[in-house]
């Protein structure tokens, strides 16, 4: 059995940087972005004003100044302001030459026609350059890009980014008492709750799923979905078939396809029955997970996203934090690394939610992230921290 570690040294290991392509704005967000991006000037390109009020000399405001225009954002200054002068400005509008403060229309008193005020404590300007300089890096290449990284790519004028190529996964479930969501219920059988698991586990990882089906426990069956799979994808994952059991195919099929398995077992809970296996000629990968859905949810979280970000070039995620134990927790073994599902509580605590096993969804659907607790600890404290990683 391989430890959880050595597992994801191998799978990173293995993991082959993707190709690029340069794509729009309106199709970056999930991306992971391949080349840092720069600044093509400062930002903002000019100084503005923070306030709507009157653009000033601050040093004139207690003496009256005269109104000399109205400059609305988008519009440019007629004026210079000299000394006994003011504009009224709005927010965002370009700052007039000769003014070093916006005296705030709250702050300001109008009387015959000159404008009063106490001298502005702030200057009340976003000055040109203050968020970025020309030649600045915006993004760092390996940052999954997110809306606010879009918004500000736009506030600098850039439409295209250079990205990695999105990595094609082939998504396939085995067991014969498999059914698809929406046939009728049959007895001894389940719906297949894995594939749409992954295909949208896939999607949030920047990868783009192909479903393709429930292959009955058969050698032949797996072999020709798994081949169909091979053919069009970089990775395929399956489900089910990976362990011992009388009908368990997978590890044949996958061996006869010219794959080298690295690991059968890892030595982790849930999740034990995890397979990654390579081929040197076509340079493809398949992951075999077990089939219930709980440790098919933990091991593509711990080993395929890695897998999937390294190929991607992404950067790290800090995805992990310690928190506080509320309740003391035990198990029964404690011979590998666990994952059990917790809940994050208003007072910055923690709570192992109540876990009936690997098949136990609805615990994991209220959960917000994974516990991990270490091989050789048995039972946590009250209050004792533990690591989570939140989904």
């Amino acid at each position: 059995m391989t430890d959880f570690h050595d597992a994801l040294r191998i799978v990173l290991d293995h993991a082959t940087r993707a190709g690029t392509e340069v794509i729009s704005l309106e199709n970056a967000c999930g991306r992971v972005l391949a080349l840092d991006v720069n600044a093509p000037s400062d930002l903002p390109p000019f100084s503005k004003s923070a306030m709507d009020g009157y653009a000033c000399r601050k040093e004139d405001t207690e003496n009256g100044m005269e109104v000399l225009e109205v400059i609305a954002a988008g519009s440019t200054p007629v004026h210079q302001i000299v000394p006994g002068t003011c504009s009224k400005i709005m927010t965002g509008a370009l700052m007039p030459l000769g003014a070093n403060a916006v005296l705030t229309v709250e702050n300001a008193t109008l009387r015959q026609g000159r404008v009063y005020g106490r001298q502005p404590s702030s200057d009340n300007i976003i000055r040109q350059g203050e968020d970025l300089k020309a030649g600045e890096r915006v993004l760092k290449a390996g940052m999954l890009l997110q809306p606010q990284h879009l918004s500000l790519l736009a506030m600098c004028g850039i439409t295209t980014m250079t990205v990695s190529r999105e990595i094609t996964v082939g998504i396939l479930s085995t067991g014969d008492e498999l059914l698809e969501p929406g046939t009728p219920a049959l007895p001894g059988k389940i719906y297949n709750s894995n594939s749409w698991q992954l295909m949208a586990m896939m999607r949030q990882m920047g990868a783009t799923p192909t479903y393709y089906g429930i292959a009955a426990d058969s050698v032949e069956e797996t072999r020709h979905l798994l081949k169909t799979a091979l053919n069009a994808n970089q990775v395929v994952i399956l489900t089910g078939g990976v362990s011992q059991g009388d009908y368990d195919q997978v590890p044949r099929v996958i061996r006869e396809l010219g794959f080298e398995i690295l690991f059968d077992r890892v030595r982790v809970q849930p999740g034990k029955p995890t397979t990654f296996a390579v081929s040197a000629s076509t340079g493809k990968f398949i992951f075999g997970l077990p089939g219930n859905p709980v440790s098919s949810f933990v091991q593509c979280r711990l080993i395929i996203h890695p897998f999937l970000a390294a190929m991607q070039g992404a950067l790290p995620e800090p995805v992990t934090t310690l928190l506080p134990l509320k309740g003391a927790y035990t198990r029964r073994k404690a011979d590998r690394m666990a994952h059990i599902p917790i809940r994050i509580n208003p007072d910055g605590t923690c709570s192992a939610l109540p876990y009936n096993g690997s098949a136990h969804l609805a615990a994991l659907s209220a959960a917000h992230g994974l516990g991990r607790i270490p091989v050789g600890v048995q039972s946590i404290r009250d209050g004792e921290k533990i690591q989570v990683q939140l989904f």
